[in-house]
């Protein structure tokens, strides 16, 4: 659009330009010829001249300032066009720097959902060990009532043989804390049907089963936790927080392997 205008003012400025080059041709003429003519003027012809010639130069004048006001008009279209064409470099720079910024917010949301994938499949992954675990220990359990049902019946047959025989026993079939160590002593040995676990080992390995479901529990809260914050960044868009990586929790150590 301005070298359009530039074109214009150029095009225009070239026909005044013209037009001054004949009016001063002109001059030239008429000067040349009035001083080679040897005729003595009337003043009625000196007048003639006189007035061809200011009308002459006026129309010069009107000329140069009919140009004079082309050029005035068209700087001032140039200036205003120089006006309009830095406001649209500066809304292309804020846009620019608008781009750029949620580019980098884009960036950073992406990095926050790859860590929190990894982390809820770290979860998952550790979810899965300890419901195995768990399971195992309820085998194990199961393992032991089993054997500690075959116990009492054990010894309650052998408080009826010793009541049979007079011998007096103290004994309390339907207690957990039916086996003392001075029990655990007398016993035979080489019995293949012993008890191989004491009640307090039973205790433990059924605490060590009750802290296992708590952090099964503890660790699908946390996994439901991370979801829902996944969800929420889909959804909105918040300022880069730092990521918080859970502490690597310890596997705790089996009552059985203990034994």
């Amino acid at each position: 659009e301005l070298e359009l205008v530039e074109d214009v003012w150029r095009g225009e400025a070239q026909d005044l330009l013209t037009q001054i080059a004949q009016l001063q041709e002109e001059n030239k003429q008429l000067m040349t010829n009035l001083s080679h003519k040897d005729i003595n003027f009337t003043e009625e012809e000196f007048q003639k001249h006189e007035g061809k010639f200011a009308t002459s130069n006026s129309r010069e004048r009107q000329v140069m300032k009919k140009l004079k006001e082309v050029v005035d008009k068209q700087r001032d279209e140039i200036r205003a066009k120089d006006r309009e064409l830095g406001l649209k470099n500066e809304d292309v720079e804020a846009l620019q720097q608008q781009q750029n910024r949620l580019m980098k917010i884009n960036h950073d949301l992406r990095h926050r959902i790859t860590v929190v994938e990894a982390q809820g499949k770290a979860l998952i992954e550790q979810k899965v060990e300890l419901e195995a675990y768990l399971q195992t220990k309820e085998q194990e359990m199961g393992s032991l009532r089993a054997e500690l049902g075959k116990l009492r019946e054990k010894l309650q047959g052998e408080d009826r043989q010793a009541s049979q025989n007079g011998e007096e026993v103290k004994a309390e079939p339907n207690n957990d804390d039916c086996l003392s160590e001075s029990e655990k002593m007398a016993m035979d040995l080489k019995d293949p049907n012993r008890p191989r676990f004491t009640l307090q080992e039973l205790r433990d390995v059924l605490h060590e089963r009750n802290e296992l479901k708590s952090r099964v529990f503890l660790l699908q809260e946390e996994l439901l936790y991370y979801k829902s914050e996944e969800m929420e960044e889909e959804t909105r868009s918040p300022q880069p927080t730092p990521i918080i990586q859970p502490k690597p929790s310890t596997q705790p150590e089996s009552g059985i392997k203990r034994l």
